[in-house]
């Protein structure tokens, strides 16, 4: 039996069914006698209105045009998420995720004439994110960039950008994931980098006497996944606090107890870090949409929508019969409602997004400004967890100002559609996903209105 609690993700579960039809009935109607009292959010079509004959009516047979839609790119530069890893599965295709970044150059303190060199390594801290299977082993490879990071004229760089690198490895590892280990930091050995820029230290090399000359003979690194089959992408925090490359040494003394020290230069936060974020949809339900189109309807692709970030998919909505309610005369509509469905089992190893976003788009697919509440806060769906009978999990948008306002000029722009994603944020910085059902059952768009 479901009743009004948390869900497994942490949102509340709502009984609807357990809802008074006459109940539901009296607080529309007593909604929209205020309404028409104050005139407020009013949309009404028809005159003389007689109110004794009024009738609360509830639609949600309209038809709905759904597809799944491939941005040209994603901004994902300073996300302060490194992303790091490949993943493949019969669903998604294979996305493969490579990180770039600089150190930043700090002055370096002379050393002590008996120092000597121990070791080196870049050392990086779980953000406490990922994405696949984390139980398997993966490599992670770092290579030296043979040209300096640099943002187009906007500042930014995106998921397609990218910059060449020396293919040798300077420093590489094999490693279980542990994201919620208590162990939350990944040391990748570079010894022979290490010992250079300790022997540029240590006798006040050119390189390492200013930013500039620091810049242009340490351009940069890119962290990559290493050849086999991973099976995870993983998150690091990329900030100067969890991001460094460490330098240990000790100082010689015939003391047994020889004293350890370290040179730490941590991530250059201003020097644009970012992700690479590649993918291969061969073999997927979608494949289509990466051979010159940007979209594919539902209908090609299983009746499924899919939405995905870093990769860039969105699912869009459009309402081709929605002019329909245009012909009739004495009507107001009080609420509209999205209901969407996820694909029922597709969410077994990859959690559902806790949280949607709603953004106006139009014919040429862009992400125009996300939807608002009345209170001017961007829209986000209620989420209903069904964790008992997994039949009734959802996901349901109020999506009345955006109704009311497509219809208060009596036409409907059929290219003026919606586009269903995540937060901007996370849509930049993970690879979260969600298939959404577009057959059994269909996805919804609820009326409620009175007629009179």
């Amino acid at each position: 039996m479901k009743g009004i609690g948390v869900g497994k993700y942490g949102n509340q579960i709502i009984p609807l069914k357990g809802i008074s039809l006459l109940f539901l009935i009296s607080f529309i109607v007593g909604a929209w006698l205020l309404s028409s009292c104050t005139k407020t959010n009013e949309f009404t079509i028809g005159e003389n209105f007689v109110q004794g004959d009024a009738r609360l009516q509830i639609v949600d047979t309209f038809r709905i045009n759904m597809s799944t839609i491939l941005l040209d790119s994603l901004t994902t530069s300073s996300t302060e998420v490194a992303l790091v890893g490949s993943y493949s599965d019969e669903i998604f295709g294979s996305v493969s995720c490579e990180s770039y970044f600089s150190l930043k150059y700090q002055f370096f303190d002379d050393l002590d004439e008996k120092a000597i060199f121990d070791s080196a390594s870049f050392v990086l801290r779980y953000s406490g994110y990922y994405y696949g299977d984390t139980t398997s082993l993966m490599t992670m490879e770092v290579h030296q960039l043979l040209e300096e990071i640099e943002t187009f004229d906007n500042g930014y760089l995106y998921n397609n950008s990218s910059f060449s690198y020396d293919p040798e490895i300077i420093g590489t590892v094999t490693f279980y994931p542990g994201p919620n280990t208590g162990d939350s930091t990944i040391s990748i050995p570079a010894t022979s980098l290490g010992e250079l820029l300790f022997t540029m230290i240590e006798n006040k090399d050119e390189a390492v006497s200013s930013e500039e000359w620091f810049t242009d003979y340490f351009k940069g690194f890119v962290l990559t996944p290493g050849p086999g089959n991973n099976s995870a992408i993983m998150g690091y925090i990329a900030d100067a606090e969890n991001l460094f490359f460490k330098i240990y040494y000790h100082i010689d003394s015939e003391y047994p107890s020889n004293e350890s020290k370290e040179i730490s230069i941590a991530i250059n936060e201003s020097g644009h870090p970012f992700n690479n974020i590649s993918y291969d949809f061969s073999g997927s339900p979608f494949e289509n949409i990466s051979q010159g189109k940007n979209s594919i309807s539902s209908s090609l692709s299983g009746n499924h929508s899919f939405m995905q970030g870093g990769t860039g998919l969105l699912t869009k909505i459009q309402f081709p019969s929605l002019h329909e309610v245009l012909y009739g005369e004495r009507w107001k509509i009080l609420k509209a409602e999205l209901i969407i469905e996820p694909v029922k089992n597709s969410y077994d190893n990859f959690p559902l997004p806790d949280k949607l976003y709603i953004y106006d788009t139009d014919k040429e697919n862009r992400v125009n400004s996300v939807l608002k509440d009345s209170d001017g806060n961007a829209l986000i769906a209620s989420f209903e967890f069904d964790e008992i009978f997994g039949e009734n999990t959802r996901y349901t948008f109020d999506i009345t100002n955006f109704i009311l306002s497509e219809l208060s000029d009596s036409f409907f722009d059929y290219e003026h559609g919606l586009l269903i994603g995540l937060e901007q944020e996370k849509f930049r910085e993970t690879l979260d996903r969600l298939i959404i059902e577009g057959k059994t059952p269909p996805v919804l768009l609820r009326l409620y209105y009175l007629t009179y």
